[in-house]
Protein backbone atom coordinates (compact mmCIF):
# COMPACT_ATOMS: atom_id res chain seq x y z
CA UNK A 1 0.00 0.00 0.00
CA UNK A 2 0.90 3.71 -1.34
CA UNK A 3 -0.12 6.23 0.72
CA UNK A 4 0.82 10.15 0.36
CA UNK A 5 1.31 12.75 3.32
CA UNK A 6 1.10 16.72 2.42
CA UNK A 7 1.68 19.31 5.00
CA UNK A 8 -0.11 22.33 4.81
CA UNK A 9 0.72 25.36 6.25
CA UNK A 10 -1.96 28.71 5.02
CA UNK A 11 -2.83 26.46 1.64
CA UNK A 12 -3.59 27.82 -1.60
CA UNK A 13 -7.21 25.56 -1.99
CA UNK A 14 -6.90 25.54 -5.22
CA UNK A 15 -3.13 24.32 -6.05
CA UNK A 16 -3.78 21.79 -2.87
CA UNK A 17 -6.90 20.03 -5.06
CA UNK A 18 -4.75 20.07 -8.11
CA UNK A 19 -2.26 18.08 -6.04
CA UNK A 20 -4.33 15.21 -4.70
CA UNK A 21 -6.24 15.14 -7.77
CA UNK A 22 -2.59 13.86 -9.42
CA UNK A 23 -2.28 11.92 -6.38
CA UNK A 24 -5.94 10.33 -6.60
CA UNK A 25 -4.86 7.35 -9.30
CA UNK A 26 -1.39 7.12 -8.12
CA UNK A 27 -1.60 5.99 -4.21
CA UNK A 28 -4.04 4.34 -2.01
CA UNK A 29 -4.71 6.59 0.70
CA UNK A 30 -4.21 10.46 1.49
CA UNK A 31 -3.35 12.30 4.38
CA UNK A 32 -3.02 15.78 4.89
CA UNK A 33 -1.40 17.21 7.88
CA UNK A 34 -1.95 20.69 8.74
CA UNK A 35 0.10 23.31 10.76
CA UNK A 36 -1.82 24.96 12.57
CA UNK A 37 -4.12 27.19 9.50
CA UNK A 38 -6.83 29.54 10.87
CA UNK A 39 -10.07 28.59 11.96
CA UNK A 40 -12.06 30.03 8.15
CA UNK A 41 -9.36 28.42 6.13
CA UNK A 42 -8.91 25.21 8.20
CA UNK A 43 -12.87 24.51 7.97
CA UNK A 44 -12.72 25.64 3.91
CA UNK A 45 -9.57 22.68 3.89
CA UNK A 46 -11.42 20.11 5.51
CA UNK A 47 -14.12 20.62 2.81
CA UNK A 48 -11.74 19.53 -0.05
CA UNK A 49 -10.26 16.96 2.03
CA UNK A 50 -13.39 15.22 2.20
CA UNK A 51 -14.17 16.15 -1.29
CA UNK A 52 -10.99 14.46 -2.48
CA UNK A 53 -10.97 11.86 -0.16
CA UNK A 54 -8.04 12.37 2.05
CA UNK A 55 -7.73 12.36 5.69
CA UNK A 56 -7.03 15.28 7.63
CA UNK A 57 -5.09 15.57 10.39
CA UNK A 58 -5.27 19.57 11.74
CA UNK A 59 -2.55 20.08 14.31
CA UNK A 60 -3.30 22.97 16.91
CA UNK A 61 -0.18 25.07 16.05
CA UNK A 62 2.53 25.52 13.62
CA UNK A 63 4.92 22.71 14.71
CA UNK A 64 7.60 22.61 11.96
CA UNK A 65 7.84 20.52 8.60
CA UNK A 66 9.35 17.63 10.99
CA UNK A 67 6.59 17.24 13.32
CA UNK A 68 4.01 17.31 10.57
CA UNK A 69 5.86 14.71 8.57
CA UNK A 70 6.15 12.35 11.59
CA UNK A 71 2.28 12.81 12.46
CA UNK A 72 1.63 12.03 9.03
CA UNK A 73 3.50 8.94 8.49
CA UNK A 74 2.76 7.68 11.83
CA UNK A 75 -1.37 8.29 10.97
CA UNK A 76 -0.21 5.98 7.26
CA UNK A 77 1.80 3.42 8.88
CA UNK A 78 -1.45 3.05 11.02
CA UNK A 79 -3.64 2.51 7.97
CA UNK A 80 -1.30 0.22 6.64
CA UNK A 81 0.77 1.65 4.48
CA UNK A 82 4.48 0.07 3.23
CA UNK A 83 5.80 3.00 1.34
CA UNK A 84 4.81 6.89 2.08
CA UNK A 85 5.47 9.86 -0.30
CA UNK A 86 5.80 13.13 1.08
CA UNK A 87 4.44 15.98 -0.30
CA UNK A 88 4.78 19.69 -0.18
CA UNK A 89 1.56 21.69 -0.32
CA UNK A 90 2.50 23.40 -3.77
CA UNK A 91 3.84 20.22 -5.55
CA UNK A 92 1.90 18.67 -7.88
CA UNK A 93 2.62 15.21 -9.59
CA UNK A 94 2.93 14.53 -13.15
CA UNK A 95 1.04 11.39 -14.07
CA UNK A 96 3.35 7.73 -13.07
CA UNK A 97 5.60 9.48 -10.88
CA UNK A 98 4.96 7.46 -7.97
CA UNK A 99 4.75 4.40 -10.26
CA UNK A 100 7.93 4.95 -11.35
CA UNK A 101 9.71 5.84 -8.31
CA UNK A 102 7.83 2.83 -6.33
CA UNK A 103 9.90 0.60 -9.46
CA UNK A 104 13.03 2.21 -8.39
CA UNK A 105 12.41 0.87 -4.75
CA UNK A 106 11.44 -2.22 -5.54
CA UNK A 107 14.27 -3.39 -7.96
CA UNK A 108 17.02 -1.71 -5.45
CA UNK A 109 16.00 -3.45 -1.62
CA UNK A 110 18.94 -1.34 -0.11
CA UNK A 111 17.30 1.58 -0.87
CA UNK A 112 15.52 3.94 1.60
CA UNK A 113 13.81 6.17 -0.42
CA UNK A 114 13.25 7.55 -3.85
CA UNK A 115 12.92 11.37 -5.02
CA UNK A 116 11.87 12.72 -8.46
CA UNK A 117 13.13 15.40 -10.56
CA UNK A 118 11.11 18.31 -10.76
CA UNK A 119 10.45 21.49 -12.66
CA UNK A 120 9.77 24.84 -11.63
CA UNK A 121 6.24 25.94 -12.25
CA UNK A 122 7.26 29.35 -12.71
CA UNK A 123 10.56 29.49 -14.81
CA UNK A 124 10.31 25.75 -16.00
CA UNK A 125 13.97 25.47 -14.56
CA UNK A 126 14.75 21.74 -14.26
CA UNK A 127 16.62 20.67 -10.83
CA UNK A 128 19.31 18.33 -10.54
CA UNK A 129 20.62 15.97 -8.06
CA UNK A 130 23.70 15.87 -5.95
CA UNK A 131 26.05 12.58 -5.97
CA UNK A 132 28.62 11.37 -3.44
CA UNK A 133 31.68 10.29 -5.96
CA UNK A 134 33.69 10.07 -2.26
CA UNK A 135 35.43 13.48 -2.10
CA UNK A 136 33.54 15.76 -3.65
CA UNK A 137 29.71 16.53 -3.58
CA UNK A 138 29.35 16.77 -7.47
CA UNK A 139 25.80 18.05 -9.43
CA UNK A 140 24.19 15.96 -11.75
CA UNK A 141 21.70 17.37 -14.04
CA UNK A 142 19.40 14.60 -16.01
CA UNK A 143 19.34 15.65 -19.89
CA UNK A 144 15.79 16.53 -20.95
CA UNK A 145 13.45 14.11 -22.72
CA UNK A 146 15.96 11.45 -22.27
CA UNK A 147 15.79 8.57 -19.95
CA UNK A 148 18.29 7.74 -17.47
CA UNK A 149 18.22 4.62 -14.81
CA UNK A 150 17.84 5.53 -11.30
CA UNK A 151 21.25 6.93 -10.08
CA UNK A 152 22.67 6.48 -6.36
CA UNK A 153 22.75 10.24 -4.21
CA UNK A 154 23.74 12.33 -1.54
CA UNK A 155 20.63 13.65 -0.09
CA UNK A 156 16.86 14.03 -1.37
CA UNK A 157 14.81 16.89 -1.09
CA UNK A 158 10.96 16.14 0.83
CA UNK A 159 8.66 16.78 -1.30
CA UNK A 160 8.06 14.12 -3.87
CA UNK A 161 10.38 11.43 -2.01
CA UNK A 162 8.62 8.03 -1.79
CA UNK A 163 9.82 6.62 1.79
CA UNK A 164 10.23 2.71 2.30
CA UNK A 165 8.69 1.97 5.85
CA UNK A 166 11.03 -0.77 6.51
CA UNK A 167 13.39 1.57 6.68
CA UNK A 168 12.05 4.00 9.39
CA UNK A 169 12.34 2.07 12.26
CA UNK A 170 9.97 2.73 15.20
CA UNK A 171 10.84 6.08 16.45
CA UNK A 172 9.49 8.89 14.49
CA UNK A 173 12.12 9.44 11.69
CA UNK A 174 12.27 13.16 11.36
CA UNK A 175 14.16 15.79 13.74
CA UNK A 176 10.95 17.84 14.60
CA UNK A 177 12.96 19.96 16.77
CA UNK A 178 14.97 21.43 13.39
CA UNK A 179 11.67 23.04 12.85
CA UNK A 180 12.09 23.52 9.29
CA UNK A 181 14.57 23.59 6.60
CA UNK A 182 17.47 20.35 5.91
CA UNK A 183 15.20 18.26 7.91
CA UNK A 184 15.64 16.23 4.79
CA UNK A 185 18.95 16.39 4.52
CA UNK A 186 19.70 15.25 7.91
CA UNK A 187 17.27 12.39 7.27
CA UNK A 188 18.83 11.28 4.27
CA UNK A 189 22.51 11.11 5.63
CA UNK A 190 21.69 9.78 9.03
CA UNK A 191 19.84 6.49 6.81
CA UNK A 192 22.79 6.57 4.59
CA UNK A 193 25.30 6.47 7.98
CA UNK A 194 23.24 3.35 8.39
CA UNK A 195 23.64 1.79 5.17
CA UNK A 196 20.98 2.55 3.02
CA UNK A 197 20.56 4.35 -0.25
CA UNK A 198 19.08 6.78 -1.99
CA UNK A 199 17.95 6.69 -5.62
CA UNK A 200 17.40 9.97 -7.75
CA UNK A 201 15.06 8.78 -10.72
CA UNK A 202 14.88 11.44 -13.00
CA UNK A 203 12.25 9.75 -15.21
CA UNK A 204 9.95 10.83 -12.42
CA UNK A 205 8.83 14.21 -12.56
CA UNK A 206 7.41 16.60 -9.54
CA UNK A 207 5.92 19.76 -10.60
CA UNK A 208 7.00 22.03 -7.84
CA UNK A 209 7.76 25.74 -6.46
CA UNK A 210 10.73 26.10 -4.92
CA UNK A 211 11.16 29.18 -2.36
CA UNK A 212 8.79 32.27 -2.22
CA UNK A 213 10.69 34.23 -5.15
CA UNK A 214 12.98 33.39 -8.23
CA UNK A 215 15.76 35.63 -9.21
CA UNK A 216 17.23 35.49 -12.28
CA UNK A 217 20.97 37.30 -12.22
CA UNK A 218 24.09 36.55 -14.19
CA UNK A 219 27.31 34.79 -12.16
CA UNK A 220 29.16 33.26 -15.49
CA UNK A 221 26.05 32.46 -16.75
CA UNK A 222 22.20 32.93 -16.28
CA UNK A 223 20.92 31.29 -13.09
CA UNK A 224 17.98 30.85 -11.10
CA UNK A 225 17.76 31.73 -7.65
CA UNK A 226 15.22 30.50 -5.67
CA UNK A 227 14.95 32.68 -2.38
CA UNK A 228 12.75 32.71 0.97
CA UNK A 229 12.01 34.97 3.81
CA UNK A 230 14.49 36.65 6.32
CA UNK A 231 13.24 33.99 8.83
CA UNK A 232 14.27 31.16 6.47
CA UNK A 233 17.68 32.37 6.42
CA UNK A 234 18.17 32.08 10.28
CA UNK A 235 16.99 28.22 9.92
CA UNK A 236 18.82 27.69 7.02
CA UNK A 237 22.23 28.78 8.78
CA UNK A 238 21.39 27.13 12.37
CA UNK A 239 20.30 24.18 10.76
CA UNK A 240 23.45 23.77 8.57
CA UNK A 241 25.67 24.66 11.50
CA UNK A 242 23.53 21.69 13.51
CA UNK A 243 24.06 19.30 10.59
CA UNK A 244 27.80 20.16 10.79
CA UNK A 245 27.94 19.22 13.92
CA UNK A 246 26.39 15.38 14.07
CA UNK A 247 29.24 12.91 14.10
CA UNK A 248 27.65 10.77 11.50
CA UNK A 249 28.00 13.60 8.84
CA UNK A 250 31.40 12.98 7.23
CA UNK A 251 33.54 15.51 6.59
CA UNK A 252 33.14 16.07 2.61
CA UNK A 253 29.23 16.71 3.41
CA UNK A 254 30.32 19.34 6.27
CA UNK A 255 31.98 21.29 4.65
CA UNK A 256 29.39 21.12 1.60
CA UNK A 257 26.93 22.47 3.53
CA UNK A 258 29.54 25.03 4.78
CA UNK A 259 30.40 26.50 1.60
CA UNK A 260 26.72 26.50 0.85
CA UNK A 261 26.32 29.24 3.08
CA UNK A 262 28.81 31.40 2.08
CA UNK A 263 27.40 31.02 -1.27
CA UNK A 264 23.97 31.86 0.21
CA UNK A 265 25.14 35.20 1.72
CA UNK A 266 27.09 36.19 -1.26
CA UNK A 267 24.40 36.06 -2.74
CA UNK A 268 21.08 37.20 -0.69
CA UNK A 269 22.88 40.17 1.19
CA UNK A 270 23.86 42.31 -2.10
CA UNK A 271 21.12 41.72 -4.15
CA UNK A 272 17.92 40.27 -1.89
CA UNK A 273 15.65 42.56 -0.12
CA UNK A 274 15.81 43.23 3.72
CA UNK A 275 19.30 43.13 3.82
CA UNK A 276 20.42 44.33 7.47
CA UNK A 277 17.28 41.70 8.54
CA UNK A 278 18.97 39.33 6.58
CA UNK A 279 22.57 39.57 8.06
CA UNK A 280 20.81 39.46 11.43
CA UNK A 281 19.14 36.49 11.50
CA UNK A 282 21.93 34.59 9.56
CA UNK A 283 24.57 35.92 12.05
CA UNK A 284 21.68 34.32 15.02
CA UNK A 285 21.53 31.36 13.24
CA UNK A 286 25.13 30.68 13.21
CA UNK A 287 24.80 31.66 16.99
CA UNK A 288 22.34 29.49 17.75
CA UNK A 289 23.51 26.69 15.89
CA UNK A 290 27.14 26.66 17.69
CA UNK A 291 25.58 27.20 20.82
CA UNK A 292 23.11 23.78 19.83
CA UNK A 293 19.67 25.46 20.01
CA UNK A 294 16.72 23.98 18.16
CA UNK A 295 13.09 23.99 18.30
CA UNK A 296 11.20 27.24 16.36
CA UNK A 297 12.81 31.27 16.23
CA UNK A 298 11.72 33.08 19.23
Amino acid sequence: MIASVTVTYHPDLAALQRQLGSMATQVHAMVVVDNGSPGLLLASLRELCAKMGALLLPLSTNQGIGAAQNAGIAQARQQGAQWILLLDQDSEATPDMVGTLHAALQAQPRAAAAGPSSIDQRTGTHSFFVTDPGWWPRRWQPEAGVSHPPIEVGFLIASGTLLRCAALGDTPPMRANWFIDHVDSEWCLRMRAQGWLLLGVSDAVLQHRLGDKVTRIWLLRWRQVAHHSPLRDYYMFRNSILLAREAYVPLRWKLYFLSRLVQFAGFFLPFAPERGRRLRMMATGILHGLQGRTGPYR
